[in-house]
């Protein structure tokens, strides 16, 4: 069960405010969700959770490669995000880590997102060096996950919202599961 513990209060748009920390929902490889604020890793964009990589036989689903990667790297680990600047409503940048690592870091490693450039050259060399690898996205041919998502990705909203409704039926079956754990032990 992912837990939510956040101390997030904005000062006022596009200025940085308290970080955020705690079990986030992982939407995409480059987008939690900190329950009603979305926030992006810093720097990196990776596949949108819709898009494929490779061609003809060799076609695999990267975005939600990338999701289930970045799942797995955060785990059970408190995740907290320094740095958190709001993109736009409900949106937020920022500098998040689980057990002390980058997780834009991470999936640029692994061929899971790419530098933003936009944002400067923070992990433009890890990019290049993944290419060069081949790891990843890097495979084979993709669509940069910028250009997908600006010519017919998928915002998956519908995906979002289911994933939020089932956290919150989770919730409440825990909480009504130690509600009756507590009344067996009096």
């Amino acid at each position: 069960m992912k837990r939510f513990l956040a101390a997030a209060f904005v000062l006022a748009p596009g200025l940085a405010f308290a970080d955020l920390a705690g079990s986030p929902l992982v939407m995409n490889g480059d987008t939690l969700q900190f329950g009603d604020q979305e926030v992006s890793l810093y720097g990196v964009h990776a596949p949108m959770i819709t898009q494929t990589c490779g061609e003809s036989d060799a076609v695999w689903s990267c975005g939600w490669d990338a999701a289930m990667y970045l799942e797995e790297v955060i785990g059970e680990a408190e995740v907290v995000c320094t740095d958190v600047t709001e993109m736009d409503e409900d949106h937020y940048t920022g500098r998040c880590s689980a057990n002390g690592e980058d997780l834009a870091g991470i999936m640029v490693d692994a061929g899971l997102a790419v530098a933003d450039e936009d944002m400067g050259e923070d992990y433009a060399s890890r990019t290049m060096t993944a290419s060069d690898d081949g790891v990843g996205m890097w495979s084979g041919p993709f669509v940069d996950p910028v250009v997908y998502a600006e010519y017919g990705g998928c915002s998956c909203t519908a995906r979002k919202k289911a994933m939020m409704d089932t956290a919150d039926l989770i919730k409440s079956m825990n909480a009504e599961n130690e509600a009756t754990a507590g009344e067996t032990a009096d």
